[in-house]
């Protein structure tokens, strides 16, 4: 245990790195290294150079996993030189067992892969919060990041222009990288001071090593760097990038309408375009795209949502990646107050069925972008992004004749200001954010839709006591305007629910022409040391709604948590490392309704041959549901409980499988379970195949379906909620190969096969509120009957009685389908790059709820099919 009291200490060498260094918060004395001043290398991965001979070496690595500070098992060294340009880093990295080198070669930016790979971390903004990450492997992939939040979160999107050689021998594998300073951000002053950490992960020892090593039980990471010193008079780089586009679109659809004028199966498009990247000063950086194309992202998976929510999908276009940390906020788990999709999605109106043909935009146009982020010389950490939507119609017509075009999407601006600053060497700082969206609503279908959106808001977090202990909190606020019915709408949206008849702190204003909320959290929690604790509490008042330009699912919630954790990281008999936690959380509305109670338990292990192991458990008690019967009144959420296990084995293995599995189950006989196994065909060279399987069936006592006005329903406030037993069953296959030939050249395959369905029966109305109580129809008096012409139900819950009939279709469903996508990426030079891209997608939708299995799989080869055809082409010019 006094491995975890060790501190590392490297004495600089007399007159070559000085007698003052800047402290670490935790007055940790920070090892050193000089950069040289000298004649650019080659850059060959030989280090021969004069200029490497000159400069001093480090060499002292600690083991940050496993065996928590314990000297590396194979040495490194490490040399510093640099121009009036470029950073060049030389890495001699020593392995006994040559054979032992990985020559695994994977996509750039393959974090995911464990590896052997050499990394250098540079702080060069100097605040202990932020660092610019550039690795290689032996086999040449690079590997670049972002990291912010002193080590919080990995940006891996962006991708900056830089040089990388390595080569193998007899002694280990050696590395020269040539980093340039126009990639980099640094204050504008004669002598630099960075931080620095370099790191190395050994594959064949399962081991990760840093230089400025600290202990694992202690938070942070860049914070813990040491020191680059010796750059001086470094000459400001322009720091000027364009990269220009051209792009061609291909669109066969097969079964597609030979007479629709719009698309008869066969579409060409061409675009263009323009990406550019100015440095505004030395610290920010302007980014501005005209007629941006994302055409060789992935497509988002295909998923069965039956809740009132949308599935919230990650951002994956490159512009809104880059960088995308700076603008993170959050005021508690459920809300993001900027959610970058919100910008470029599908028009928020529809015109299908409004003509027998209509040409509907699948996304909205993005005009222009521009982004600003960095760091000002006073030290704000500066996010701003002003996006321009371009105003979309939809294009109508009927046989031989066009009609007019209806809007789907007015002209809308979105902004964000996000800002924050560091303080006490970056364990604390406070932030701010602002948003807002507006639109120009100059067609009479826009009336529905908001004219104007804003949020703001202002977090903070501070680390004391040696980082061991965090206090962080948010408070934010929203303010929405629009029509009365746009109002209306806002206020009756599954979030909220103001219409709910059994409750009396909010009610329906149909004069509203505005709405507006507030949202914040507290946490304190104990972030260092084997034992870790935190409390935390939240709040969403009910008229809080950030979804014009962030993503919210709920509102008029009051959290309250509690976690306790325990860790052990010195290797033992059977683990590597193990740790358990415990969680409490329990949820209010505003009214004061006990939502939700819950505990949870964890443990996780991995064990000294790599392979590792998780066990959970955890339930909810019965509580109140103020959301299950969708704007009717209070519904019962039954106790239930869940365990899940799951194992994985060694990640350095060509062949590496992972499973997980779970049941639950309920106390009105609920219940589900779910495998998901996942396996890894990695061997030595350019070629990894994964498989991953997720299989699920479950059956819920009571599922919603609809509801109906009906004035004999007195006991539900005049209205029928109708539900129905549900059993799903789903099986969500996803096959990604990767072909990397060369560190610049790649092709990528993703397919998801997916089925489902779901097979409802037993509907039945809640017979009173706060209550699991249901009249089944078809029982005693109440009727319900269907008619297969139609697809329809009609049920009844007194036959001749007063009460109304309801109807509503077969909610039955059956589904296949098949996305696929295969990219061909060449950097042809340094920043330019080809892609050739085939989207492939089909399936169908049936209302038979019977379980096809592999038949259903093997039916996917005679469905509709789509194939797009993509070509693009960019070229980097820099100066």
């Amino acid at each position: 245990m006094y491995l975890a009291l060790l501190v590392f200490l490297q004495v600089p060498e007399p007159g070559v790195l000085g007698s003052q260094l800047p402290l670490h918060r935790n007055r940790r004395i920070a090892p050193a290294v000089a950069a040289v001043r000298a004649a650019a290398p080659r850059m060959d991965g030989i280090l021969d150079d004069p200029g490497w001979v000159t400069a001093h070496p480090v060499t002292e690595f600690r083991r940050d996993v496993p065996s928590d500070g314990l000297p590396a098992t194979e040495g490194s060294e490490i040399r510093v030189l640099y121009d009036d340009h470029n950073l060049y880093v030389g890495a001699r990295l020593f392995h006994r067992d040559r054979a032992g080198v990985s020559r695994r070669l994977s996509r750039r930016d393959s974090f995911s892969v464990f590896n052997d790979v050499f990394f250098v971390l540079l702080d060069s903004y100097h605040d202990h919060s932020t660092a610019f990450v550039f690795g290689v492997t032996p086999a040449g992939e690079r590997r670049d990041a972002i990291q912010s939040g002193d080590g919080a979160t990995l940006d891996a999107s962006w991708d900056p222009v830089w040089e990388a050689r390595t080569r193998v021998d007899s002694l280990g594998w050696t590395v020269e990288m040539r980093i340039p300073f126009s990639q980099v951000r640094f204050p504008n002053v004669p002598e630099q001071v960075w931080g620095v950490q370099f790191r190395r992960d050994i594959r064949a020892a399962g081991e990760a090593v840093d230089w400025s090593w600290s202990p694992r039980t202690e938070s942070g990471s860049t914070s813990k760097y040491g020191h680059l010193l010796g750059l001086s008079r470094i000459p400001q780089p322009r720091r000027i990038e364009a990269v220009p586009y051209i792009g061609g679109q291909w669109r066969f659809t097969e079964g597609a309408d030979p007479s629709n004028p719009f698309d008869d199966g066969s579409v060409y498009q061409t675009t263009a375009g323009l990406d550019l990247k100015y440095g505004l000063t030395s610290n920010l950086t302007l980014d501005a795209t005209i007629n941006p194309d994302f055409g060789q992202v992935e497509a988002d998976p295909a998923v069965v949502n039956l809740t009132a929510f949308e599935t919230f999908f990650e951002e994956r276009r490159p512009f809104f990646v880059e960088r995308a940390d700076l603008f993170r906020f959050r005021s508690s788990g459920a809300q993001n107050f900027f959610y970058s999709r919100r910008i470029g999605r599908a028009p928020s109106l529809s015109a299908e069925g409004a003509a027998p043909y209509t040409d509907q935009p699948g996304a909205t146009t993005i005009l222009g972008a521009a982004k600003v982020t960095g760091r000002t010389s006073s030290g704000w950490s500066v996010g701003l992004l002003e996006t321009v939507a371009a105003k979309e119609r939809a294009e109508l017509a009927r046989p031989g004749e066009a009609l007019p075009a209806v809007g789907v999407e007015p002209l809308s601006n979105y902004a964000v200001a996000r800002v924050r600053r560091e303080y006490t060497g970056g364990s604390s700082f406070v932030g701010g954010i602002l948003t807002a969206v507006n639109r120009r609503l100059d067609e009479p279908e826009f009336g529905l839709l908001r004219s104007a959106a804003y949020s703001g808001g202002v977090d903070f977090q501070h680390r004391f006591r040696g980082n061991a202990f965090e206090l962080e909190g948010s408070l934010g606020g929203s303010w929405i305007r629009g029509s009365e019915s746009a109002m209306l709408a806002a206020q009756a949206a599954p979030a909220r629910y103001y219409q709910r008849p059994d409750q009396d702190y909010v009610s329906l204003d149909s004069n509203a022409t505005n709405l507006g909320g507030t949202a914040g959290n507290l946490i304190f929690r104990k972030a260092g040391g084997d034992w870790r604790y935190g409390v935390s509490g939240s709040y969403t008042s009910p008229g809080f709604e950030v979804n014009d330009i962030g993503f919210q699912t709920e509102a008029d919630r009051i959290r309250f948590s509690g976690s306790l954790e325990r860790l052990w990281l010195t290797p033992g008999r059977l683990f590597r490392s193990f740790s358990s936690q415990v969680f409490l959380s329990q949820w209010y509305n505003f009214g004061g309704t006990n939502l939700n109670r819950e505990v949870n338990a964890v443990a996780q292990g991995s064990f000294l041959n790599l392979w590792s192991v998780f066990a959970e458990a955890g339930g909810n008690f019965q509580s109140r549901d103020d959301r299950v019967t969708r704007g009717g009144p209070l519904g019962v959420r039954p106790a239930a409980a869940y365990v899940a296990l799951g194992a994985a084995s060694d990640s350095r293995k060509s062949l590496r499988g992972e499973l997980t599995a779970w049941y639950s189950w309920s106390e009105v006989g609920g219940w589900g379970w779910a495998l998901d196994p996942r396996i890894t065909f990695r061997p030595q060279g350019a070629f990894d195949l994964t498989l991953q399987m997720s299989w699920r069936r479950n059956q819920a006592d009571a599922f919603y379906v609809t509801q109906a006005p009906d004035p004999a329903a007195a006991a539900t406030f005049g209205g029928r909620y109708v539900f129905g037993s549900l059993g799903q069953q789903s099986l969500n296959t996803t096959l990604r190969l990767n072909w990397v030939l060369s560190p610049n050249l790649s092709l990528q395959w993703y397919a998801q096969p997916l089925l489902a369905t779901g097979d409802y029966n037993g509907f039945k109305a809640l017979e009173r509120p706060s209550a699991y109580r249901f009249q089944t129809y078809g029982e005693n008096a109440s009727t319900l009957d269907f008619d297969p012409e139609t697809l329809q139900y009609t049920a009844d819950a007194d036959g001749d009685g007063p009460a109304v009939p309801i109807r509503f279709g077969n909610p039955d469903f059956r589904i296949r389908s098949l996305r696929s996508n295969v990219v061909l990426r060449w950097e042809y030079r340094p920043g330019s790059t080809l892609f050739l891209v085939w989207n492939h997608n089909r399936g169908s939708q049936i209302f038979d709820p019977s379980w096809g299995g592999l038949d259903d799989l093997w039916g996917l080869r005679t469905d509709p099919q789509q194939n797009i055809l993509q070509i693009k082409l960019n070229y980097y010019l820099n100066r």
